[in-house]
Order: C-alpha cells, then sequence, then structure tokens
C-alpha cells in the first residue's frame, strides 16, 4: 500500500492522483494504491479523461508531443489505483 509521502516520491503516481482527483472532486488521499477504481468515483469516462490529462502532462514535461509518440494497442483491464499507475508507468516513452 502507498502512503501519500510515497506518491509524492513518485512524480507520476503524483500526477496521476491528483488528476484522479480533479476529475472525481474525490480527495487525493482516496487513491491508495489498493483502492478500487470503481469506488472512487471513476467511470470509464473520467478514466479516459484523466489518462489523456496526465499523458500529455508527461509528454510536456518530457518536450514531446502526442505526434511523436504511439498510442498503446488497447487500455487493459485496470482495477486498483496501482493497476493505473503501472499502465501509465508503462506508456512513458523512455529516452
Amino acid at each position: 500500500m502507498t502512503s501519500a509521502a510515497d506518491a509524492d516520491a513518485d512524480p507520476i503516481a503524483a500526477l496521476l492522483r491528483a488528476e484522479l482527483a480533479a476529475v472525481t472532486g474525490e480527495p487525493i488521499a482516496v487513491f491508495r494504491d489498493d483502492a478500487l477504481l470503481s469506488d472512487v468515483g471513476l467511470d470509464s469516462l473520467s478514466l479516459i479523461e484523466a489518462l489523456l490529462s496526465v499523458r500529455e502532462q508527461i509528454l510536456d514535461d518530457l518536450g514531446l508531443s502526442v505526434d511523436d509518440v504511439t498510442d498503446p494497442p488497447t487500455l487493459p483491464w485496470l482495477e486498483t489505483v496501482a493497476d493505473l499507475t503501472a499502465f501509465v508507468r508503462s506508456s512513458v516513452p523512455t529516452g
């Protein structure tokens, strides 16, 4: 289980949790690794909205545009915040 301090040490997790909070209106503290996405106010539309926003922010931080990277072929089944964080992390282009 990840604490708020652990999430702050991981910029991707912190960014994702902040975006999930913005999209759902829930406090960041509810987005622990073991939290079920369905229990924290995320439906498929809000999940996609959060993912697109986080992706744009990460690409911008890396100095890349959406045209510089390929999209994942499919969105895997994501149950928890940890699953979502791992998916985002695996989708970040490496240098």
